[in-house]
């Protein structure tokens, strides 16, 4: 009984130390998780404030970095400008603005500079011989712009008038694209090419010769121009009177220039006129020849009564063209004023045919238009060039437009066919069969 006694004694006793023993077990890992815990509290905070830290020292070195730029407040993060960004933006559109002003005021000076010189020049031309009727017709039409203006008869060579006569004769110009006349012709006479076919520009592009008269088309005359070469080209242009005086009685005139070999690229020679200076003159004398199939005149004036009653025409030169080639040349230049770039040179009376020409010269923006009238029976020709800084060929076209409007019922009385000479108050000049021809 004793030893039993004792035994369960010693089992409670064991197990109440064991629980003890337990307990304060629990308690130490209790202590040890609540000091982790905390410890890593501790360590979260650090890294925050670490976090902090370093973004505080990325925005200062961003700031030190962005030192001397504009900066970009809130407000512009917002999709709207500050006080300082707007000053700053008024400032330099102020800036811009007085820029192009000042620029405009120099262009607006440079053009009536050209147009007082114009003027003058106009005051100071020979009219002895010259139609008065026609040459106040030219004047007018003018409207006071920088230019020039030449009418003619092309079967003749007879001048009704020179306006501008110094720019006229002696300041010779870019031909611009009124050089395409040539470099077609040329082209068509040395069969370069099939003119039945479109001419292939590049693999997405090619156009027939008659539209890209009409349209003006460089890329189309810089094939024909690299298919001919330098030296065809240039023997057609010397052929035409580039490079030479036409003999015309009036005073200074100049020679002109041509392109030298190597100096110009032979297609952009082709399709814009670069290396030839050409005047007012010549360009009509080449016109005159394609209206009348190939007789190129020698421009004169009538100075006196008798020679205005005998007028004889001189003949410079014969150039052979074809009547195929010429009709498909003309097809191009009736289209240019149809429906292309001289629209404003259309008159209802007769049918006209010519060429437009814009670029840059030596200094100013260049317009010219040569042309005749009627395509049937060519009465007339009428060219002109013009400068400044908004001039073009469709300008030019449209002065060219004005005098038709007005001479062409002195010339052609029958509306519908267009082609009956009329009588003038000085009576149309007589055609005269050419004689003193010179080679």
């Amino acid at each position: 009984m004793a030893l039993s006694f004792f035994i369960i004694l010693a089992v409670f006793v064991g197990s109440s130390v064991g629980g003890a023993a337990h307990a304060q077990q629990r308690k130490k890992s209790s202590a040890k998780k609540a000091t982790s815990i905390k410890k890593g509290k501790a360590s979260s905070k650090v890294a925050v404030k670490r976090g902090k830290s370093s973004v505080r020292s990325g925005k200062t070195a961003a700031n030190k970095i962005s030192r001397g730029r504009p900066q970009v407040s809130s407000r512009s993060k917002r999709g709207k400008l500050s006080r300082s960004e707007r000053r700053a933006m008024a400032s330099s559109s102020r800036r811009a603005r007085a820029r192009y002003l000042a620029r405009l005021r120099v262009i607006q000076a440079r053009d009536a500079a050209l147009r007082n010189i114009a003027a003058s020049n106009i005051l100071k031309d020979d009219a002895m011989g010259e139609d008065p009727e026609i040459r106040a017709v030219a004047v007018k039409a003018l409207q006071g712009r920088s230019g020039t203006v030449v009418v003619m008869d092309p079967n003749t060579g007879r001048v009704f008038t020179v306006v501008n006569q110094r720019m006229a004769l002696g300041s010779p110009v870019k031909p611009c694209s009124t050089v395409k006349m040539i470099v077609g012709l040329a082209a068509l006479h040395e069969g370069v090419f099939d003119p039945e076919q479109d001419v292939r520009v590049s693999t997405r592009k090619s156009m027939n010769l008659t539209d890209a008269v009409a349209h003006s088309d460089n890329s189309v005359f810089q094939v024909l121009g690299r298919m001919l070469g330098y030296d065809r080209v240039m023997k057609y242009a010397t052929d035409f009177g580039f490079g030479s005086r036409t003999g015309i009685n009036y005073k200074g005139e100049s020679e002109g220039f041509l392109p030298d070999e190597g100096e110009q690229e032979t297609g952009h020679m082709s399709s814009h006129g670069d290396g030839f200076g050409v005047t007012a003159i010549q360009l009509a004398a080449v016109t005159a020849a394609i209206a009348n199939g190939g007789d190129l005149y020698t421009p004169r004036v009538a100075r006196n009564a008798n020679d205005a009653e005998n007028f004889v025409a001189e003949l410079k030169r014969k150039i052979v063209m074809a009547p195929e080639d010429r009709s498909r040349l003309l097809a191009g230049m009736t289209g240019a004023v149809n429906y292309g770039t001289a629209k404003l040179a259309y008159n209802p009376l007769a049918q006209v045919a010519g060429k437009t020409g814009t670029c840059t010269g030596a200094s100013d923006k260049l317009g010219l238009f040569t042309s005749f009238s009627s395509v049937d029976d060519p009465r007339v020709v009428v060219t002109v060039i013009t400068s400044g800084s908004t001039e073009a060929g469709r300008r030019a076209a449209e002065i060219a437009g004005r005098i038709y409007a007005d001479i062409c019922p002195r010339f052609f009385k029958d509306k519908d066919r267009g082609t009956t000479p009329a009588a003038s108050a000085g009576g149309a000049p007589p055609e005269q069969k050419p004689t003193n021809v010179k080679n």
